[in-house]
């Protein structure tokens, strides 16, 4: 499959890739949002006050982790995506400097 591949071919591949890497990484950073963003409450008995309810809130890391992996994944798409558009560039050059003048 990967015999036969220019510059041509693997601008086409890169799109797509770019796509699903920006389209995907956003969804597992809304999946982390959902799994780590929750509050944890449980009872706790101390001596000389007796139970209290403590509890554990994580909505500011899952906020967090949703910004920093959405962010990677938009960053490694455009990088995906400018690095398409120099291939096809130098694609170009190649097929003007193998042709030669006029």
């Amino acid at each position: 499959m990967f015999t036969n591949m220019n510059t041509r071919i693997f601008v086409q591949w890169l799109g797509p890739i770019a796509a699903a890497i920006f389209i995907l990484g956003w969804i597992l950073a809304v999946v982390a949002f959902i799994v780590v963003g929750d509050e944890t409450c449980t009872t706790t008995i101390i001596p000389l006050v007796g139970e209290i309810e403590t509890c554990t809130d994580t909505t500011a890391v899952s906020v967090i982790l949703l910004m920093i992996v959405g962010f990677g994944a938009t960053l490694g798409s455009l990088f995906l995506w400018g690095f398409r558009h120099l291939l096809a560039t130098m694609g170009q050059i190649e097929e003007n400097t193998r042709r030669g003048p006029g």
